[in-house]
């Protein structure tokens, strides 16, 4: 009976592990981003930096996104299916955050996307 309840114990700290330690991953996808972003917005203003409000949105958004990603199938045949078949979430899904930017941000985050392609 012990031997089952350290075996359950064990098992029960294993998955638990697991998931705190994918939930870390996201988090830090996620705050990864939004300094990516607050860089990319604030390069030549930094009053261009997003609100307390667009963050939080786009914390949840982003998120979702990466959430949905991280279930992504190990083998390369899958996962090939599984980037495309997400296509058009991550548009939806990046959509929505640049239509959280005001006309400001959007025009910064045009001109930096501009230059980073020239």
């Amino acid at each position: 009976m012990n031997l089952q309840k350290t075996i359950l114990s064990l098992l029960f700290l294993i998955m638990t592990s697991a998931t705190v330690f994918a939930q870390k991953h996201i988090d830090t996808q996620v705050n990864n981003f939004i300094q990516e972003y607050n860089d990319m917005l604030t390069e030549k203003d930094k009053s261009l930096k997003l609100s307390e409000a667009q963050e939080a949105k786009a914390r949840e958004l982003y998120k979702s996104l990466a959430i949905l990603e991280s279930k992504a199938p190990k083998s390369e045949k899958k996962k090939q299916a599984f980037v495309e078949e997400m296509k058009p979430k991550r548009r939806e899904i990046m959509r929505s955050i640049w239509g959280l930017f005001t006309p400001e941000q959007t025009k910064a985050f045009k001109s930096h996307k501009n230059n980073e392609n020239h």
